[in-house]
């Protein structure tokens, strides 16, 4: 993993904002959005002036890191054919925090709405035909992306917890599979959002002592791999149903998740940096990956690493 410094991430602040700007969109003063913007120029004024760092900055690092990462994901993207499909999400942005590492209340739908946007940047760095479903005047019937990739028609369905109750995260996995099935794709992957269900304290327990990298990762994939353990519970005929052979959508499920933490690089220079960690845990592995489906599933996932 690279470790771009402070002043490359504003600078990315700066790109999203002026390309934003640029067609007539301004984070609104005082919105939440704006607030994660204003983070990374805090995060680069305590560094530069190590007097101003308050006693616990998780919270301003959680927003800055937050906030570049999926700026980056939209300037990366910026010259991309289907770049136009990305704009009304963007209109979102003054409704809503935009952070993936941080929870956002249940009654916060546009927030829902952030993980489409992003996963739509993913897509446009490795495919082409990308389709994104409207944020507001779609039925909730259809999946949330659309691309081609490897010669076939794919969708994401997107879905963000709220519970970690079996039943109501294999139902958000039915609902999701039934999107992808009533689309015009070929296969399709359900994608299940856990920003709202990680403990982000236990990935970041002390404000002053960093942890090794490789700790802060392997704690988010535990806690990821104990959010699908409950999953055991569910009869085979229920996985049938949503994902069987017969059906569009195709295991595996992806479990998503973000978070921010200081932490002592596993390559590279030796003192703590604050870097983010993301993870892309995958369930129901398809033996000999007959579609596809694990080859886009490692391809999300990088791209999903990239800073920019």
């Amino acid at each position: 993993m690279s470790y771009p410094s402070f002043e490359q991430a504003a600078a990315v602040v700066d790109k999203f904002l002026a390309l934003l700007e640029a067609r007539g969109l301004r984070l609104q003063q005082g919105g939440a959005a704006e607030s994660e913007a204003l983070a990374m120029i805090d995060l680069l004024e305590m560094w530069k002036k190590p007097a101003t760092r308050p006693s616990d900055p998780r919270n301003v690092v959680r927003a800055a890191m937050g906030f570049v990462d999926l700026a980056g994901k939209v300037v990366s993207v910026a010259g991309h054919s289907n770049f136009d499909e990305l704009w009304p999400h963007l209109e979102m942005l003054n409704t809503t925090t935009v952070l993936q590492n941080a929870m956002s209340p249940v009654t916060d739908d546009a927030a829902n709405k952030v993980i489409e946007l992003y996963m739509a940047c993913l897509a446009m760095g490795f495919s082409s035909n990308v389709a994104l479903d409207h944020p507001t005047k779609s039925k909730g019937d259809n999946p949330d992306v659309m691309f081609d990739f490897r010669g076939q028609r794919w969708a994401l369905a997107l879905k963000t917890l709220h519970s970690t109750k079996a039943r109501t995260i294999y139902d958000n996995i039915k609902k999701g599979a039934d999107q992808i099935e009533a689309s015009e794709a070929k296969y399709g992957l359900v994608v299940v959002n856990l920003k709202n269900v990680i403990d982000y304290d236990a990935l970041w327990p002390s404000a002053n002592i960093p942890l090794p990298e490789v700790e802060v990762i392997d704690r988010l994939q535990e806690q990821i791999r104990g959010i699908i353990a409950g999953l055991h519970e569910i009869p085979s005929t229920d996985w049938i149903a949503a994902l069987g052979p017969e059906r569009k959508a195709k295991p595996p499920v992806l479990y998503v998740a973000q978070a921010a933490s200081s932490a002592i690089p596993q390559h590279g220079v030796g003192n703590a940096l604050y870097m983010p960690v993301k993870a892309v845990v995958v369930d129901l592995c398809p033996e000999g990956d007959p579609v596809g489906a694990m080859k886009l599933a490692r391809t999300l996932h990088d791209a999903m690493q990239q800073f920019v």
